[in-house]
């Protein structure tokens, strides 16, 4: 599990290739899919003062039927963009999201290659969505389309008889996610220790039927995002080091429908650990986190759909003092430990809000429009994203929205005020 995650992908590349290749007039039954789109943002998701322009993502998906039961999966995320600097690496490109071969019996689903693999049942804020990483710099208005795939063996077990609950195992190599570099200290130093190398394994048992959907996950690994903490060894500038904690969080979810309605619920009980040296303090090594989230949502006249959720976290913090913080020894200024709680996205020891969603669709569905709000109540941060979509034809269509940021800069929205953005683009569905 310790070959790096560019020539494993490389691997899977050419592992798939081969496979079509070997059973090509097969494979040829079934033709990509997916979706092209250009147009304007006004804003990058970098945490920068750049601007974008123009800007295109194509989103392309193949899944050649190969044999009864066997399947090869492929997803290609590519984009293009105007770069922000000369030397600006992420104007443009292309990743392999998903490349797997997928054998399935009648009790069994074996799947080995790259793949997203998301977990979590609640409206958008899962806390047992530990597996895949995301990109938040995807320049795109649609969060699942954020996420990236990883390098994962799975077996999933259904069960025989009526009701009865699947069982899936995973067993998959670390891939961290990739955050806005924007706002990060110039003195940061990231990723201190190398990225963890070892196995990480993921148990989990589901159900779904007769209106009640349930599962029970754990997950042994490590987070997708870094873990900082300071130095004040330098002389002349304080340096901020990072590192990803070992983690171990166990889940659970919910969905229950009755007629128009259907209530949703989640939850996650976390355990971090990470070595103590002169940066991550034994008191931060060991720390702890609860996440909830409980819901419902409601359809009306068929078209509409209105869903409100509220969410708790819980977990270990205190407010920085010139006496220092409960993550950070005695004598940190209060200014660093300031920053350094911006960069672990942490304000508060117990931490509740709510999301709202509507959506509708008008006009044989042709119209979509939603609204959506996420309001951080313990800290008065919020966001608020409109979208639209009118459907030109079957292949055509045109988008716009917004993400509007709100809160003060020590508050987990009000840090993003800079990815404010407003947005329109074409599509081209094929």
């Amino acid at each position: 599990m310790c070959i790096d995650v560019r020539l494993q992908t490389l691997f899977s590349v050419l592992f798939v290739c081969a496979v079509v290749a070997h059973a090509l007039p097969a494979a040829a039954q079934a033709l990509p899919f997916g979706e092209c789109r250009a147009g304007y943002w006004s804003s990058n998701r970098n945490l920068d003062d750049n601007d974008v322009g123009g800007a295109g993502t194509c989103f392309v998906n193949w899944r050649p039927v190969l044999a009864d039961g066997v399947r090869l999966g492929v997803n290609v995320r590519a984009g293009l963009r105007k770069a922000a600097t000369a030397t600006d690496s992420t104007a443009g490109g292309a990743r392999l999201r998903e490349g797997f071969l997928e054998i399935e019996t009648s009790q069994f689903t074996w799947r080995v290659g790259r793949q997203i693999i998301a977990w979590g049942r609640a409206d958008r804020i899962n806390p047992t969505d530990n597996l895949s990483p995301r990109d938040f710099t995807t320049l795109t208005p649609e969060d699942d389309e954020q996420r990236n795939g990883i390098n994962a063996g799975l077996v999933r077990y259904q069960l025989r008889g009526g009701n009865l609950p699947a069982i899936t195992a995973v067993v998959l190599q670390f891939e961290e996610n990739r955050m806005p570099q924007g706002a990060l200290p110039p003195n940061i130093v990231r990723a201190q220790r190398p990225k963890p190398h070892q196995a990480e394994f993921a148990l989990k048992v589901d159900r779904s039927g007769s209106g009640l959907d349930w599962s029970i996950s754990y997950f042994d690994g490590f987070e997708r995002l870094p873990r900082y903490g300071l130095d004040l060894a330098s002389p002349t500038l304080p340096v901020f080091r990072s590192v990803y904690r070992r983690a171990r969080v166990l889940g659970g979810d919910f969905a229950f429908a009755r007629d128009a309605w259907t209530m949703r619920g989640e939850f996650s009980v976390s355990r971090y650990n990470q070595a103590c040296d002169k940066f991550i303090s034994c008191e931060q090594s060991g720390r702890k986190a609860n996440r909830a989230v409980l819901g419902v949502d409601r359809d009306f006249w068929s078209t509409t759909n209105i869903n409100v959720q509220l969410f708790a976290v819980a977990h270990d913090y205190r407010a920085p003092a010139p006496g220092g913080t409960a993550q950070q020894p005695v004598g940190i200024p209060v200014p660093l430990a300031l920053a350094l709680n911006r960069l672990n996205s942490e304000f508060a020891s117990h931490e509740w809000g709510m999301t709202f969603r509507v959506s509708d669709r008008l006009f044989n569905d042709r119209l979509k429009l939603e609204l959506a709000a996420v309001v951080d109540f313990t800290n008065q941060s919020s966001i608020l994203r409109p979208r639209a979509s009118f459907a030109l034809s079957d292949s055509v269509k045109i988008s716009a929205g917004a993400d509007l940021f709100h809160g003060d800069k020590q508050t987990y929205f009000g840090v993003l005020k800079k990815n404010n953005t407003v947005y329109v683009e074409l599509g081209l569905v094929f």
